[in-house]
């Protein structure tokens, strides 16, 4: 099971704001969704991306959505 921690959920935001891509809610709230999204379908999926979490290497990936 992958937990979320504040490193990560930084990283992510990163990632979004990079990518122009919409997160709404506080961190708390982020970072659960984050967290369910990862454990339940893998990835959190923006609008035309997909970012994924690799638990061994520790490090996200992005990928298309189309």
């Amino acid at each position: 099971m992958i937990k979320v921690n504040n490193k990560m959920l930084d990283t992510f935001l990163q990632i979004m704001d990079d990518y122009g891509e919409f997160v709404f809610g506080t961190k708390a709230q982020i970072k659960r969704q984050l967290e369910m999204c990862l454990n339940s379908q893998g990835y959190w999926s923006g609008c035309a991306i997909r970012v994924f979490y690799n638990d061994k290497t520790k490090d996200f990936t992005i990928e298309s959505r189309f």
